[in-house]
């Protein structure tokens, strides 16, 4: 492993709301979901389970539909009963954009044009049961999957741009030989299972019932959460990366990726205050910062040293 450079940047966040309190509905949710473990922790974890592979679907605002003027748009097949959108700006070697879980292509809009002037085709999509994605379930091994399969389809990566689930699902990705030249994670989860335990202990569900639900997901998708984590997997990579993180990021903590930054060789860290989990994408400083990381367009496979100076 190698010193991580970590540099802070400023950022225009209104920073954390505080005194928020939750809404009734949602402590009622937490004591049935309370009580349903205790009493029943095999239903509980099924209910767990379905929650947690069951994205949630947002109406695209109009900035976003402002940033998918023009896309080229075309689908592919991800397995034998769903399809995948595919949506495609500029010429010149390909930068792909991955959303991350309740997500879609569209959030990554704040890329497409500076990269396009950088000289990049810039490619993004809509995962399984995402945005206008085929089916209503999918877990990070699909995301995965779906992630090789684009990638398959483009061709060799100049670099990928993730958010969130689609980092976690990038570096599994590279682990299993997808070719890509560097890339940029912004608020990456680093382990998988840390992620269901928070999300059980935050409906009230028992260690239990998560154990059981954790159990289920790997059984669904015939893979171990071990094999999802992300800093034995950085520790092997060897292209450049940078990662953005916000330190009051609450849905997925910072230090998630300050151990990616820290087990990836030679990785740039940079930290953010204020933008939270998904202001980050689309904040002028940050996207500046990954433009600048990634640097003008050329044939992909070429690696460069890293740029940003750490202060």
């Amino acid at each position: 492993m190698t010193e991580t450079a970590t540099r802070p940047i400023r950022t225009r966040g209104r920073g954390k709301r505080a005194g928020k309190p939750s809404p009734p509905l949602l402590g009622l949710a937490r004591g049935v979901a309370r009580a349903l473990s205790v009493a029943a922790p095999t239903p509980a974890a099924i209910w767990l389970e379905r929650v947690f592979l069951t994205p949630k679907r947002y109406a695209m605002p109009e900035r976003e539909k402002a940033w998918m003027e023009g896309a080229e748009v075309w689908r592919i097949g991800f397995d034998a009963e769903r399809s995948m959108p595919l949506y495609a700006w500029g010429a010149g070697p390909v930068v792909l954009l991955a959303h991350g879980f309740s997500g879609r292509g569209s959030q990554m809009g704040a890329y497409i044009a500076p990269l396009v002037a950088q000289g990049y085709r810039v490619v993004t999509f809509d995962a399984p049961a995402h945005g206008a994605a085929d089916g209503k379930r999918s877990g990070l091994p699909e995301a995965v999957a779906a992630l090789v399969k684009v990638a398959a389809h483009l061709g060799p990566l100049a670099a990928v741009v993730a958010h969130s689930n689609g980092a976690a699902a990038c570096t599994v990705a590279l682990s299993r030989g997808m070719e890509c030249a560097r890339v940029v994670y912004v608020s990456p989860p680093e382990d998988l299972g840390d992620f269901l335990r928070r999300a059980a202990a935050f409906l009230g569900m028992t260690e239990t019932v998560a154990a059981k639900a954790q159990a289920r997901i790997e059984a669904r998708y015939g893979m171990g959460f071990e094999a999802l984590k992300g800093a034995p997997l950085a520790e092997k990579q060897h292209i450049p990366a940078l990662i953005v993180h916000d330190r009051e990021d609450e849905l997925i903590r910072f230090g998630d990726g300050e151990r990616i930054a820290r087990a990836w060789p030679g990785a740039q860290l940079i930290e953010t205050r204020g933008l939270g989990h998904s202001r980050i994408l689309r904040d002028e400083a940050v996207v500046e910062a990954a433009v600048r990381f990634i640097g003008p367009g050329r044939e992909p496979g070429q690696r460069r040293r890293a740029v940003i100076s750490s202060s």
